[in-house]
């Protein structure tokens, strides 16, 4: 098992080659993670999702599916789709046919019922709300690929009150469609293809999207890992301190191993595990620098391509946006805190775990593995947004922190961890890159300018509208709070 000392010395070789600035190297754990039995918890191995330049989203929830690899739809639910398109051609076909037996034929029939329409003597309108289920149904669900059932539930309810009350006030005897069963088989069938659509998207479509995410996504996870049960997992860094030192005792050569004995094999995995954990710290590394730069790119952009969405001084907190191609929207905040930048940035950076004891948006935070002494993983469980109506969500990310031309910065993205699967519980969102700066305020020591990059993707089918209104509201309490923790942390003091 390679030391502490060798791999941190390597991921960070790999990041300084990156233009990557660090900490001081004493802080190399979280404050409060001081034992040895607390370094060895954090210190736990690591599974990665290969990126691919940008994070790519693969992280699963509920709310995940609708497409396969490449972005086209799944199988399951074009089948959906062409039912819906079957129903729709059903109808009018039978209709056609109801219309040649009812007393006229050819286009004077047609007429009759289309232009003499009324609701007690034509059956045009089954076609009608067949058309309108076609509509909805393939726009949600075809167009926008939308993961839950209400579209489904909105059109299997209208088409079935309305088919009650045909029932009731149509005239049977008054169109000759008593001796004409297909007035009784458009009705029935009408009903029928309409529950037959629930039954397929609820019971078929979802389900099975679902488990093919979560097929994916375990898939995801144990890229490039070897196939170990989790107490025979290798670790990843060694728990000894970071003074251990490389001597030449610990290179021999070992005696020869029968072949296909079970030392030999024991030995290969341990070179695969090596070797695996080598190119997961370099993975790692490569998110970490895409972060950083991302981050700093948001800093130093030009003024102009910000628009303006709430906010008129930083004491309340300005928020900007802008639309990033591939992204969607990316929001800015800019607060003034009363407390120095340095500071401020320690507090944010090394108590994080601690953020939900003063700010009520998170529900938990916790660093699930430390890479080195500025770069970590951790959870975030955010709580329910917009008085409910966005529910709670949690994010794996990675966090790399340093300083760069005299402003503090801790830059994060989405990555995945085997630790930290998709629960049912939440949602699994994915951040994007960037994170939080730390300016200093020219002539106030003791103020700050806090900058916040948001880039978050909350999956689920979420109007734009509500997304915006979600965004800028967790963005203007987060400054309160923090605010108020940054008060009470001076009066403490």
């Amino acid at each position: 098992m390679m030391s502490l000392n060798v791999v941190t010395s390597s991921i960070k070789m790999m990041n300084r080659d990156h233009g990557l600035k660090y900490n001081a190297p004493g802080d190399v754990f979280p404050r409060g993670v001081q034992t040895h039995d607390e370094r060895r918890k954090l210190h736990s191995s690591i599974t990665y999702s290969r990126p691919a330049g940008r994070m790519p989203d693969i992280t699963v929830s509920d709310s995940t599916g609708g497409e396969e690899e490449g972005g086209r739809m799944s199988s399951v639910r074009r089948t959906f789709c062409l039912f819906v398109t079957f129903d729709l051609g059903l109808m009018f076909i039978l209709w056609v046919i109801y219309t040649q037996l009812i007393g006229e034929t050819g286009w004077r029939a047609f007429m009759h019922q289309v232009q003499g329409y009324n609701f007690t003597t034509s059956l045009f309108d089954t076609v009608m709300m067949s058309a309108v289920r076609f509509t909805l149904l393939l726009l949600v669900y075809g167009l926008f690929k939308a993961k839950h059932w209400w579209m489904i539930a909105i059109t299997t309810t209208l088409s079935s009150v309305f088919l009650i009350c045909k029932i009731f006030l149509f005239d049977f005897q008054g169109t000759n469609s008593s001796i004409n069963p297909l007035s009784y088989c458009l009705l029935i069938i009408s009903f029928v293809l309409a529950w037959v659509e629930t039954w397929f998207l609820d019971f078929k479509v979802l389900p099975q999207e679902r488990k093919a995410a979560q097929r994916l996504s375990a898939d995801v996870y144990n890229y490039g890992s070897v196939a170990h049960s989790a107490s025979d997992r290798q670790r990843l860094l060694a728990p000894d301190d970071a003074v251990s030192t490389v001597t030449n005792e610990q290179y021999y050569s070992p005696v020869a191993t029968p072949e296909g004995s079970d030392i030999e094999e024991e030995g290969e995995a341990t070179d695969t595990a090596r070797a695996s954990s080598k190119q997961q710290l370099e993975e790692y590394s490569s998110v970490a620098k895409e972060c950083w730069d991302a981050l700093w790119e948001y800093l130093v952009m030009d003024e102009s391509r910000w628009k303006l969405e709430t906010g008129d001084s930083l004491k309340e907190g300005i928020i900007h946006s802008q639309k990033v191609k591939g992204r969607g929207k990316v929001y800015r905040l800019q607060g003034e805190v009363d407390m120095d930048a340095k500071s401020l940035w320690e507090e944010m950076v090394h108590n994080i775990n601690k953020a939900p004891t003063w700010n009520p948006t998170l529900l938990e935070c916790k660093t699930v593995a430390v890479l080195d002494e500025c770069t970590d993983i951790s959870l975030n469980v955010a709580n329910q947004a917009v008085g409910g109506i966005v529910s709670s969500r949690d994010f794996v990310n990675l966090r790399h922190w340093g300083v760069r031309e005299g402003i503090y910065l801790s830059a994060g993205q989405g990555v995945t961890h085997p630790d930290c699967p998709p629960t049912k519980e939440h949602i699994r969102g994915y951040n994007g890159p960037g994170g939080w700066a730390f300016k200093p305020v020219p002539g106030e020591p003791e103020k700050s300018i806090f900058i916040w990059i948001m880039d978050t993707d909350l999956k689920g089918w979420i109007p734009q509208r509500l997304l915006d209104q979600a965004s800028a509201s967790v963005l203007q309490q987060y400054l309160k709070y923090l605010q108020d923790y940054v008060a009470a942390f001076h009066h403490r003091g």
